[in-house]
C-alpha cells in the first residue's frame, strides 16, 4: 500500500565553474540571452545587474521565462532525465516540469551570472520511507510497478501531493 503520492524537485545550479558540456551550455545560452533581452530594463546602461533592474522595474522578472526559452533545446536533450538525481541504481530520475531561474547576473562582468533549473518529478508513489530512503514508484498506467529507492539529500524537496489511508467498515 502506497503512503502517499508526492513529486520530488531537485535544483541544479549553473556559474562560470562549468564541468560538463550541458552545464557549459545552459551557463553561455542563458548569458546571451540575458545580454540580449535585458537591455529594456538597463535604464541606458544606467543599471548592469539582474537585481538592480528588477528594483527600478517589476517586469525585469520575465527575464526567467526569457532566458529558459533560450535553453529549452539543452533541457530537451537530457530526455526527461535529470542530471542531479538518480536511484541508488545509478539510473537518473525522469523529469516533467524543468524551470529555470536567474539568481544573479550583471551586463558587464559574465562571472557574476548564475542561474538555476528546478527539476520535478511525474507524480510518484511513496511506498516506505527507511532511514534516509525513499521507496518509490512512477504513478503510470500499465507500469510494471518497479521501486526505485532514492537517498534523501539536502537539495532534495518532497512535494506532497496526497496521502492515502485505510478505510474499516
Amino acid at each position: 500500500m502506497a503512503l502517499a503520492h508526492i513529486n520530488l524537485s531537485v535544483k541544479q545550479y549553473f556559474n562560470f565553474m562549468c564541468h560538463t558540456d550541458f552545464e557549459r551550455r545552459i551557463f553561455h545560452d542563458s548569458y546571451r540571452e540575458f545580454q540580449k533581452k535585458s537591455k529594456i530594463f538597463s535604464q541606458n546602461q544606467q543599471v548592469h545587474t539582474f537585481s538592480q533592474m528588477l528594483q527600478i522595474n517589476e517586469k525585469a522578472g520575465s527575464l526567467h521565462q526569457k532566458l529558459q526559452y533560450a535553453v529549452m533545446p539543452s533541457i530537451a536533450n537530457l530526455e526527461q532525465k535529470m542530471p542531479v538525481l538518480g536511484d541508488l541504481d545509478g539510473n537518473a530520475l525522469k523529469f516533467d516540469w524543468a524551470e529555470l531561474n536567474i539568481v544573479s547576473s550583471d551586463l558587464l562582468n559574465k562571472g557574476a551570472h548564475v542561474v538555476s533549473i528546478t527539476y520535478t518529478s511525474p507524480k510518484l508513489v511513496l511506498h516506505e520511507i527507511i532511514g534516509d530512503l525513499l521507496v518509490l514508484s512512477y504513478c503510470k498506467p500499465g507500469s510494471k510497478g518497479e521501486t526505485l529507492m532514492v537517498k534523501i539529500t539536502e537539495n532534495l524537496m518532497v512535494n506532497y501531493e496526497e496521502s492515502n489511508s485505510l478505510v474499516y467498515s
